[in-house]
């Protein structure tokens, strides 16, 4: 993100002034945030999985958040494998499509940047 101005500066704004549409995120979404100059990674933005649970509520997933693709199939697999509640099985998926979406996002902005990279040439 640091390399490229272009980059920076469009998903610096919210996704509904950059035409950006999204089926997980609100259009007030920003990706690239900045904190003491210093940009942070998208992917933190993303959240826990389970934030509206009672505490006293069993996760048979045990999972928190999605964060990587380690994580992401992780949670796959236990969508696959195993027998938990509909409540728990739809916060997982809505993480998963979130999840996807940014993953999707990012060759877009990788795509974004060569193009940049070779315009300028």
């Amino acid at each position: 993100f640091e390399s490229s101005e272009f980059i920076r500066e469009k998903y610096s704004k919210p996704i509904g002034e950059i035409n950006l549409g999204s089926k997980n995120f609100k259009e007030s979404k920003i990706w690239l945030e900045e904190i003491n100059n210093e940009i942070q990674d998208p992917y933190l933005s993303l959240g826990k999985i389970f934030k509206d649970y009672d505490s006293n509520f069993e996760l048979l997933s045990e999972m928190e958040e999605l964060s990587d693709g380690g994580a992401a199939l992780t949670a796959y697999g236990k969508l696959q494998y195993t027998d938990m509640s509909l409540k728990e099985r739809k916060s997982i998926i809505k993480s998963l499509l979130k999840y996807c979406e940014l993953d999707t996002l990012a060759m877009v902005m990788i795509y974004e940047h060569l193009n940049e990279i070779v315009s300028c040439s």
